[in-house]
């Protein structure tokens, strides 16, 4: 740490990597959902983050790179969670359950980054927006991949698979784009399970 600022330096960033990372992308987050993503600096980032900017340069050169890892984190936050979760699980109804649920959680603990993904992605510059789009298909996949194994063993009907994944996806942001009147209704457990009773409503024979 840098004794005259009191902010993570150079040696931060060797010995606990991933505490330095975590504390940009959380900064990002709230400036730029406070201040949007175009009057948001990298210097206001790395004075939120209590971070030196030199450090915040060797993990972004640009603010697009920051939006990029936070949409990585959310994905490795669920596939993480998740695994660990389903392991030895073959029922695809509990499956698919588990895996809602878990997803529903994690953007729900991220909700400030999960809605700024939602608003702000189309700022990106190309290669940010390519790579946050192709990290959507592979959270899409997981869903999707569970339900074809439901179709498989004959537990689901046949549906587009890719379609109904994103529409399972899109309940969960739904928990964060609606939160202001939802919340006033419901809490997270009972959300997911009206939203699960309607999504299996939809799949099971």
């Amino acid at each position: 740490m840098d004794k005259l600022t009191g902010k993570l330096d150079e040696l931060d960033w060797v010995t606990n990597p991933d505490e330095t990372r975590s504390k940009i992308i959380d900064a990002a987050s709230v400036l730029y959902a406070r201040k949007g993503f175009a009057d948001t600096s990298l210097q206001e980032i790395s004075e939120k983050a209590g971070v030196t900017r030199s450090v915040t340069r060797r993990y972004v050169k640009t603010k697009s790179e920051i939006m990029r890892m936070i949409m990585e984190d959310i994905l490795t936050s669920f596939q993480e969670n998740l695994i660990k979760v389903i392991e030895g699980i073959d029922d695809p109804e509990e499956k698919l359950a588990n895996a809602l649920y878990i997803y529903l959680t994690v953007v729900d603990q991220q909700r400030e980054k999960a809605l700024l993904i939602y608003q702000k992605s189309s700022s990106l510059d190309k290669a940010s927006k390519r790579r946050v789009m192709q990290l959507e298909v592979d959270v899409s996949n997981i869903f999707a991949k569970i339900i074809s194994e439901g179709i498989e063993q004959g537990v689901f009907k046949m549906v587009d698979t890719d379609l109904m994944a994103f529409n399972i996806m899109m309940l969960a942001y739904m928990w964060v784009l609606k939160r202001w009147h939802f919340k006033n209704r419901f809490i997270l457990d009972k959300y997911f399970k009206l939203q699960l009773e309607t999504i299996m409503d939809t799949l099971k024979k």
